[in-house]
């Protein structure tokens, strides 16, 4: 939201300034093109996939002896003592606690991970992004994966920015 607000209030600047926009030499990046197509993020992809899958497995098979253990204790239920069925009842809860908390677990592993790995390839992304920007005499850059930009007169650098990156971190 705020990068949309953002890139409205630098358009509607821009527009409003016509000694600056005639002047103004202005570029864009598309950061999520960008993560999608540089080696490293590739290479983070693939790590957060094979994190998820293993995850999945361990979560999955955690449900499944959940599920054969409940199997169990329906269809013994008529036929076991009290002791016996508040001791199932009980492990059944057990079960049910403890995969939830894994479920929760690997949830929050698995966001920790994604944030972590954005945070680290946008950073990248930026310095790249300020150096063509730089050595371009660029006024001007906007990321426009995350907002809407109104002045689109502006040169896409992506390409770029993806070039640089993985030339910088092969």
């Amino acid at each position: 939201m705020f990068s949309r607000f953002f890139a409205v209030i630098v358009s509607a600047f821009l527009l409003a300034t016509p000694a600056f926009a005639g002047d103004a030499k202005v570029g864009t990046v598309d950061y999520g093109r960008a993560i999608q197509e540089i080696d490293e993020g590739k290479a983070a992809q693939s790590r957060l996939d094979a994190m998820y899958a293993g995850e999945k497995a361990k979560i999955e098979q955690m449900e499944i002896d959940l599920q054969k253990l409940l199997e169990e204790y329906q269809s013994k239920q008529a036929i076991l003592s009290d002791t016996a069925r508040a001791e199932y009842e009980q492990r059944l809860g057990q079960k049910q606690m403890e995969y939830q908390q894994a479920y929760a677990n690997a949830d929050y592993e698995m966001q920790n991970a994604y944030f972590s790995a954005m945070e680290q390839l946008m950073g990248g992304l930026g310095v790249v992004a300020e150096e063509i920007g730089k050595e371009g005499d660029y006024d001007l850059i906007l990321e426009v994966s995350q907002g809407s930009v109104l002045y689109s007169g502006g040169t896409d650098l992506t390409d770029q920015v993806i070039q640089r990156y993985n030339t910088k971190n092969p």
